[in-house]
């Protein structure tokens, strides 16, 4: 029984991982496609609203427990201002600028004989 469950179990989170990948690998092409008439800034924002109204029915259905404590609110603000807000601002700007070649801007580290 114990088996079963766990190989359903990692099915099931290979599905998801494999999904995850898809829409954040897809979500270059997207970007490269919208930035040129929706500004960086606008499209992190869009992003987080639908991210965040998804998320809170989600919390809703599921009865999450909201409460944070106070003293991790100074953590959770630099995590969502580092980790979240200026990465995704810098990737998204990095997208509108950059092209498939800027990839290859270093050189080899291997040198052929």
């Amino acid at each position: 029984m114990y088996q079963k469950q766990a190989t359903k179990s990692k099915l099931i989170g290979s599905l998801y991982l494999t999904i995850a990948a898809s829409i954040w690998g897809g979500m270059f092409v997207v970007v490269k496609v919208v930035v040129p008439s929706v500004s960086p800034f606008l499209l992190v924002w869009s992003r987080y609203v639908i991210a965040i109204v998804a998320l809170v029915l989600l919390g809703l259905q599921q009865h999450i427990n909201w409460h944070v404590a106070k003293k991790d609110w100074p953590l959770l603000i630099s995590i969502g201002i580092i980790g979240q807000l200026a990465s995704i601002v810098f990737q998204e700007t990095g997208t509108m600028l950059a092209n498939a070649q800027i990839g290859r801007s270093s050189p080899p580290q291997h040198r052929p004989l």
